[in-house]
């Protein structure tokens, strides 16, 4: 058995364009590492009053753990306040946002199952 870990400091990271300003990073995908096969793991750190895309995901559930700073969930009618400790899930084909809405950075961990979201980061494509 191999242990996997990584940091955050040392992560693939992109910092996406306006109107969507947030880095993303990368941190254990099957593209990083040939052991991992069946989930992806990553990082958003999104300044106050900013937000990601509103998406969905056709082959991947995903899961937000929030970690640090407040904000609003968005998926698809639904609006949801989340703080530090929160977990989100987000079903497959589920059209998701979510807004910093607090004064702190807004920082959460993102779990793709099965892999391959994180795809779009890796290739720099990601809005």
């Amino acid at each position: 058995m191999t242990i996997i870990a990584q940091n955050s400091r040392d992560a693939f990271t992109v910092t996406t364009p306006e109107p969507h300003v947030r880095d993303l990073k990368v941190l254990i995908s099957p593209e990083i590492q040939e052991e991992v096969k069946d989930l992806s793991v990553g990082m958003t750190i999104l300044p106050p009053g900013n937000s990601s895309s509103y998406h969905a995901h056709d082959a991947e559930a995903e899961t937000w753990i929030i970690v640090s700073g407040r904000g609003e969930v968005v998926v698809d009618d639904e609006r949801l306040s989340v703080g530090p400790e929160t977990v989100v899930h987000l079903p497959r084909n589920s059209r998701h946002q979510i807004v910093n809405t607090g004064r702190e950075t807004l920082r959460m961990f993102w779990v793709y199952t099965p892999p391959g979201g994180e795809r779009v980061v890796l290739d720099g494509k990601m809005g």
